[in-house]
């Protein structure tokens, strides 16, 4: 009977751990969807407005920075790799944080590296598992994502 009540407690615990995997995840999806958003505006800001856009899309790469940071701290049982994408959203962060300061001091930015961003992003949040799986299959299709991040983390060229 007491092997009985153990797989229960199990059970629920493990329960609990997916469901909690699962919302923090959503939550991270739908801040890279609002990366994506704000980036296809791209073609359609003009002069006056690309230091705000410039703004938002920076603003967005910080949230989607706390979204994995508030995955690692408070789920168990992520893919490895959430550690190695932290670290390079980071970078991404810095670089981004760059071309922002230079606009801001009147430079223009290289429309090639904002077509990048976009590109690489776009491609980083297709390849993102829609939804959270306690599998090996979603730690493998959410590493082959993440690599998606790598050209980003040298934009200042």
């Amino acid at each position: 009977m007491s092997v009985a009540i153990f797989i229960l407690i199990e059970n629920s615990t493990r329960k609990k751990e997916i469901a909690v995997n699962s919302d923090y995840y959503t939550s991270f999806v739908s801040r890279v969807q609002n990366l994506n958003d704000t980036l296809s505006q791209t073609s359609e800001v003009h002069s006056t407005g690309e230091i705000e856009q410039m703004f938002d899309v920076y603003t967005s790469i910080i949230l989607i920075n706390d979204r994995l940071t508030l995955i690692k701290e408070h789920t168990e049982n992520f893919s490895d790799y959430i550690n190695v994408l932290i670290n390079d959203f980071l970078i991404f962060r810095n670089e981004y944080g760059y071309l922002v300061k230079d606009q801001l001091k009147g430079n223009r930015t290289d429309s090639e590296v904002r077509i990048k961003v976009a590109k690489q992003i776009k491609l980083f949040l297709n390849d993102l598992p829609r939804e959270y799986h306690d599998s090996e299959e979603f730690s493998d299709q959410f590493s082959v994502a993440a690599k998606h991040i790598k050209p980003l983390l040298h934009l200042n060229f």
